[in-house]
């Protein structure tokens, strides 16, 4: 079977998924001249098919690209603001910090020795 989809209705995306979700039950060939994407299905054995499902299948993911298209944007600014929220920042130390609460020879004492 052949079947021919505009290009200016469908995007080639939409295609190639479509056709994809059809590969358990038949062997698919994909193919376009200037205005059209050509089809070519050559069934299983024992599978029965009406285009009509393929057609259903062209439109889903059609629209289903449509959305994702209109709302990347969107979804690359929460998951942008999501990930800038987890960063820690790091700032230099101040040469003016206060080390003189610290006794090295305490810091650098092996423990065992002040606990036996």
């Amino acid at each position: 079977m052949e079947f021919k989809f505009s290009k200016e209705l469908y995007p080639k995306t939409a295609l190639i998924k479509s056709a994809y979700s059809f590969t358990d039950r038949a062997y698919i060939h994909l193919d376009a001249n200037e205005d059209n994407y050509i089809v070519l299905l050559e069934f299983k054995d024992g599978i029965t098919f009406d285009f009509k499902e393929f057609e259903n299948e062209m439109l889903a993911q059609t629209a289903r690209y449509e959305v994702y298209r209109q709302t990347k944007d969107i979804r690359r600014l929460t998951v942008a603001r999501a990930l800038a929220s987890t960063v820690i920042e790091t700032f230099p130390a101040d040469d003016d910090s206060d080390d003189s609460n610290y006794d090295i020879d305490e810091i650098l004492t092996n423990w065992f020795d002040d606990d036996e």
